[in-house]
């Protein structure tokens, strides 16, 4: 299971390179389609959810609002208006409330596809090898069909698998992050996940490469961001103890709060390079 980095950080005397934007929004579309799903996404899907519902909240209102200004002007004509606007307006939230997460996730999808067709130029003058380029557009083949299936667990899988290949992207470009992050996103998803389907076995694989992986990434920051690498650092710990302990409730609940101590030093590094280059 465990990615092997191919990239190489800069020196300090070398440019960092920047991220193509398509690369970034394949990682971001992955993380939406783990959210409409309910699974273990990097970007918490409540404030998305709230805004949504605050937003047909106000639309229905407002619809109801004019459908009543309607019906004062022209009694007949308004009563009319107003069952149309009723039953329209009840179509809409019952659509909003019933969202159908695989059919967006399915959406989702294709739009991985053409954000991958793409980049694969971009990243073939990279160097990237002919296996990585194949195996991307495998897993996502695969993750297109798994969505047919209606599976949960297997679509989540899938398109973890899929993620799996993103480090290796990462590591084409010369950057002062080490890729080495996006496998410490994996390997936590993978525990959170093979718990989830009380694969106890593949759990606790997916731990030790978790430990393994955020050693090598600790090693490497040289003692900066201490704050936010000391809690990440003790929630994978106790992520630990309760695969061991195979509590499948426990092991959500540390899962989140090491992928939200992740995402904290991933924006802790992101503004650290902003930093540098603001300095320059």
């Amino acid at each position: 299971m465990m990615n092997k980095i191919t990239g190489k950080q800069p020196e300090k005397s070398e440019k960092s390179e920047a991220i193509p934007k398509q690369l970034e929004d394949v990682e971001a579309s992955i993380e939406k389609i783990f959210g409409v799903l309910k699974g273990p996404s990097l970007v918490s899907g409540e404030a998305n959810g709230q805004s949504e519902q605050t937003q047909t909240g106000e639309q229905n209102q407002a619809g109801s609002s004019q459908s009543q200004t309607n019906g004062q002007n022209q009694t007949e004509g308004g009563s009319q208006q107003k069952e149309q606007s009723g039953k329209s307006s009840s179509g809409q939230t019952n659509t909003n409330q019933v969202a159908d997460p695989f059919q967006q996730a399915a959406l989702e999808i294709n739009k991985l596809h053409y954000l991958w067709n793409e980049i694969m130029p971009e990243i073939n003058k990279k160097g990237a090898p002919k296996k990585l380029t194949e195996d991307f557009s495998n897993s996502l083949n695969n993750l297109t069909e798994s969505v047919t299936t209606k599976d949960k667990m297997k679509i989540m899988l899938a398109l973890n698998a899929l993620y799996a290949k993103i480090p290796n992207v990462y590591a084409l470009y010369k950057t002062n992050i080490s890729p080495e992050i996006k496998n410490i996103i994996y390997f936590s998803r993978s525990t959170i996940l093979f718990a989830e389907s009380k694969d106890w076995g593949k759990a606790s694989v997916a731990i030790k490469e978790l430990k393994s992986s955020w050693a090598m990434l600790n090693n490497a920051l040289e003692g900066k961001q201490q704050d936010d690498s000391g809690k990440l650092d003790m929630s994978i710990l106790e992520l630990e103890k309760v695969v061991q302990e195979q509590n499948t409730q426990l092991v959500q609940i540390k899962g989140k709060i090491t992928l939200a101590n992740i995402a904290a030093l991933q924006k802790s590094l992101q503004e650290a390079q902003q930093s540098e280059k603001q300095k320059k």
